[in-house]
């Protein structure tokens, strides 16, 4: 009976501290605007408290007419999207992750992206969308993490949102203005041409997209323009009928964007 007695008090001498240190591990996405006619968001997962773990699933939602889902990148452990990630739903806004280590557990610094997921924005104006970890139906996901001591861990979820804000006539946003930048349309409103007026940094081709409030490219083609100031004019038979259009120059991944508004006679 003794002997029993002091297994049991060298076992919770043991286990005991092993509960008291078991923490809570954070999952984070932001709270991020972007401008209508943002080609891609990048939503990064953060953590805090990634200690000692050897295995976690993750189930993510979104509204999928406003993002689309493309694809993932910058992993802080090892991993594979064949192998650790499920897309099959992600045309509804839902993603599946699914990590196990082993038994030697893992630990990342705190605020480090555990992964980065690619999305192309196609929302219309003053759309939005909550990023969320949440259980996925079937097959069932919970949202858990073990650690290398076979405990539980406790989560914290802190969820995300995305905002596509639309800009205003007279306001332009350039994501690169040393590269492109509109500098105004003019006139706007319009019923016969519009001219835009803008800057380039390089002499190469510009690409020219006119889009319009439900995220559609009515109007789409290439030029080439020297560099400095330069001009475009936009002929009314390019926007298919009165309404808000926004549009697009860009040259690699640097864009300008302004809306304008045509009305037909």
């Amino acid at each position: 009976m003794i002997q029993v007695l002091i297994c049991w008090v060298l076992f919770m001498a043991c286990y005991a501290p092993l509960q008291a240190q078991q923490g809570t591990t954070t999952f984070s996405f932001t709270k991020d605007t972007v401008n209508f006619g943002t080609k891609t968001y990048v939503a990064n997962v953060k953590v805090k408290g990634f200690t000692n773990l050897i295995s976690t699933s993750l189930g993510i939602k979104w509204d999928s007419t406003v993002l689309k889902f493309d694809s993932v990148s910058n992993f802080g452990i090892r991993l594979k999207r064949e192998d650790n990630f499920g897309a099959a739903q992600a045309s509804k806004g839902q993603l599946r992750f699914l990590w196990q280590e082993g038994i030697v557990g893992v630990s990342l610094k705190e605020n480090t992206t555990l992964f980065s997921i690619h999305f192309k924005v196609i929302g219309k104006p003053n759309s939005k969308t909550n990023i969320v970890f949440d259980t996925l139906p079937f097959p069932v996901l919970i949202p858990e993490a073990i650690d290398a001591n076979s405990n539980e861990v406790k989560l914290v979820f802190q969820n995300g949102s995305i905002l596509v804000k639309s800009t205003g006539t007279s306001s332009v946003f350039s994501n690169q203005p040393e590269n492109i930048r509109i500098n105004k349309a003019y006139p706007n409103p319009f019923s016969e041409e519009t001219t835009i007026e803008f800057n380039l940094r390089n002499a190469e081709n510009v690409g020219i997209e006119v889009v319009d409030l439900f995220g559609k490219v009515v109007h789409r083609e290439q030029k080439r323009f020297s560099t400095g100031k330069q001009q475009l004019i936009l002929p009314q038979s390019v926007f298919p009928s009165s309404g808000t259009y926004f549009v697009r120059l860009s040259q690699g991944t640097s864009f300008s964007m302004q809306q304008v508004i045509y009305m037909a006679r």
